[in-house]
């Protein structure tokens, strides 16, 4: 082993890399290669894709100061070469044939191992046996694009089936420099109706002991709220959970059986007893801790190795070397003998993987082996103002802090933005993109947010300070808003009828169904025009404070306040928060006009046209917490047909004081979408089969025909 390490490093000599890289792929073990689609060719595409299925096995100098901010690495166990050894699922589908191909390779950062962008910017069905994108889907198949999913969740286990599977991981435990466990302080969180109901916890990771209860602090509360009505978790008033047990799990994993409490105390006095929506703090001492933060060096080793390298470190070869054949990123004038396999690196993560991407870029993991580039330019949707819970001992990598539930799960403190300053409320001098700024390493980029990230993601914080101000964005960042949407957005207005919420749902209003995925789709189509050909992008679009655009928490009718997730400085020890109640961030939410829609950011046709209020919050119903708000949703709020059947109250114009009627709320609605198209805000075959096709389906009894 010693000597294939030292043919592999002499080998990156020769190709004009560092003599030391911090990590290598050892070997890409191939499991499978076959016809995507069943050997169909994507519409618009040039020919015909195939799935390889492979397992990453790699390494990383646990000394090597690029991998500095992986938390434990020194701690994890190492091979005879003295390096740390872990493997991934990959998932890799290319064009059949180079020629069909162009040098752009797309990285969609898997969310809890699935493959989310997928459905956004690939389409069609299964990868190997679903039916290829069709013609009305503006694939990026259609541009010869290699697409790449790979697994960095420390816990998500590695299956080796990663084209029809969880992409997974299989990361070293740390453990002392004397080979005992390591332990400390950790908590979890339970909110039943977030958890399937039940009163049994599944623990992130095993307790170090089954049978000392000592230091375990086991509570309940309806709320994050004290006398004073601030969300702080030493001042919230809680029952204490006695009646509980560890259960082992078949898995490995241990979980917490418990019987609630009869009763929990309610800031200001009184009781309740407990619902779907109250939440269960369990503080323990864990053991065991994953290096999650691997995850992170795992993506720069793989696309720095798709994109550079000839063979792996055991000599088998790169099964993207012929894409050196295929026609440039920019399509013409393309150099006879490229030195890399791609041109141009791009990549996605939405939600979790969007603050993946955040933390990727805050901890310095776009500076490759070489020096250079990663990532050329990315693309972070709804993340709001948050990183992960990885760079830590001890992570819970999937959980993510909202108003009512995780509010102080880690991966949400200061920096926020991507701008570098001092925080006027911490003190620190930092900025997302410090590291990346330092070295030249920094990307493109663009983030995408919809209204519940302001609400209930610190979404402002992206631009503006924390006492509330703007801040300037750097020349190379593009921030985006789209107004009226719920986390990730919804499937469209289509009738314009709202759904009431299913009995089991938390939320007390029907969802928001206003739609984002579109607009992602043409700046995707905006950012490699802007990496590849230097075409400035659309403006950022979002909430100013300067205009007033972004404001205080406002009214809006019959629904009144939603419900910030507020943020103070927050320390963790002994796996509990720590609040500096004296030192709040300041944040805004978008403002609102007469009817309750927002006002800034991109407006897509179905709010620029409306046919009711769009929000982007939505609170919780009896039973589950009630006035709190509702996980990542939005809200619709139908307008009167006419005067008559307007609600007393409502002080909204009904649809029949706004439109003539169904032809006149068409034309208008076109007339919005081909704005956008114009802006370069919405691609002409979403303009066509999203909105139109959309809009024509509205409920005659809303919008009469003459």
């Amino acid at each position: 082993m010693r000597l294939l390490t030292l043919f592999f490093l002499l080998a990156c000599v020769a190709g004009g890399a560092l003599a030391a890289p911090a990590g290598v792929i050892d070997r890409l073990e191939i499991i499978a290669t076959q016809d995507a689609y069943q050997g169909a060719t994507p519409a618009g595409a040039a020919g015909p894709y195939v799935v390889i299925t492979a397992i990453v096995h790699g390494r990383l100098d646990p000394a090597h100061p690029d991998n500095a901010t992986i938390v434990d690495l020194p701690l994890a166990p190492r091979d005879a070469d003295g390096w740390v050894r872990y493997a991934t699922d990959a998932t890799l589908l290319r064009p059949r044939h180079a020629k069909d191909a162009r040098r752009v390779l797309f990285y969609d950062v898997v969310n809890r191992g699935g493959k989310l962008g997928q459905g956004v910017f690939i389409g069609g069905g299964a990868l190997t046996d679903g039916a290829a994108p069709g013609e009305h889907f503006p694939s990026l198949l259609r541009r010869g694009y290699t697409v790449v999913w790979s697994g960095w969740q420390g816990d998500v286990a590695l299956t080796g089936r990663g084209a029809t599977a969880a992409l997974g991981t299989r990361f070293p435990i740390a453990t002392a420099a004397d080979g005992t466990p390591l332990t400390g302080m950790s908590r979890e969180e339970f909110i039943p109706d977030q958890a399937g109901g039940g009163s049994t916890l599944t623990l992130n990771h095993r307790p170090a002991s089954l049978t000392d209860r000592s230091e375990v602090q086991f509570t309940a509360r309806p709320a994050w709220r004290n006398a004073d009505g601030l969300a702080d978790y030493a001042s919230t008033p809680a029952a204490a959970v006695t009646d509980w047990h560890y259960l082992p799990l078949p898995d490995g994993r241990v979980a917490v059986r418990f019987t609630p409490p009869a009763a929990l105390p309610v800031a200001g006095g009184g009781t309740v007893v407990p619902d779907k929506g109250t939440i269960y703090s369990f503080v323990y001492r864990a053991t065991e801790p994953r290096v999650a933060a691997i995850g992170f060096a795992a993506v720069r080793d793989l696309l720095h190795f798709l994109k550079t390298a000839r063979a792996d470190a055991q000599g088998q070869p790169n099964p993207l070397n012929d894409m050196k054949a295929a026609a440039c990123a920019r399509g013409s004038d393309c150099p006879a003998e490229p030195a890399d396999n791609f041109d141009v690196v791009l990549g996605e993560g939405t939600s979790q993987s969007g603050r993946f991407l955040r933390d990727f870029l805050y901890l310095g993991f776009n500076r490759a082996a070489t020096g250079q580039r990663v990532f050329d330019g990315l693309l972070a949707i709804i993340p709001g103002g948050r990183r992960t819970w990885t760079a830590v001992r001890f992570a819970q990598q999937g959980r993510w802090s909202r108003q009512h539930e995780d509010h102080f799960m880690q991966g949400d403190q200061f920096p926020f933005s991507y701008a570098t300053f001092t925080d006027p409320v911490s003190g620190r001098h930092d900025g997302l993109l410090k590291r990346c700024e330092a070295d030249n390493t920094c990307p493109k980029l663009m983030q995408i947010d919809g209204s519940f990230e302001w609400w209930g993601g610190r979404g402002s914080l992206n631009v503006t300070d924390g006492a509330g101000r703007d801040v300037i964005l750097p020349a190379n960042v593009r921030y985006y808003l789209v107004p009226g949407t719920q986390h990730g957005g919804g499937g469209g207005v289509t009738t314009g009828l709202a759904k009431p919420p299913d009995a089991g749902s938390a939320c007390r209003l029907p969802n928001s169904p206003v739609t984002m995925t579109p607009i992602e789709r043409a700046l995707l189509a905006a950012l490699e025009a802007w990496v590849v050909h230097g075409t400035p992008p659309p403006p950022s679009a979002h909430p100013r404070v300067a205009d007033g655009s972004a404001t205080a928490p406002p009214a809006v009718p019959l629904a009144g306040t939603g419900q910030l997730s507020t943020l103070f400085v927050t320390e963790h020890a002994a796996g509990v928060p720590r609040l500096q109640l004296d030192k709040p961030y300041r944040q805004w939410v978008p403002a609102v006009d007469v009817d309750g829609n927002e006002t800034a950011g991109i407006a897509t046709p179905e709010v620029r046209v409306p046919l009711a209020t769009y929000l982007g919050w939505n609170v919780r119903k009896a039973g589950h917490a009630e006035g709190e708000g509702c996980s990542a949703a939005g809200a619709m709020l139908p307008f009167a047909v006419d005067e008559a059947s307007r609600p007393a109250g409502d002080p909204r114009a009904p649809l029949s004081a706004r439109y003539t009627g169904r032809a006149d709320y068409l034309a208008r609605f076109d007339a919005a979408t081909q704005a956008l198209v114009r802006q370069r805000l919405l691609l002409p075959l979403d303009a066509e089969h999203v909105y139109r096709a959309n809009a024509a389906k509205v409920a005659p009894q809303l919008l009469p025909s003459p």
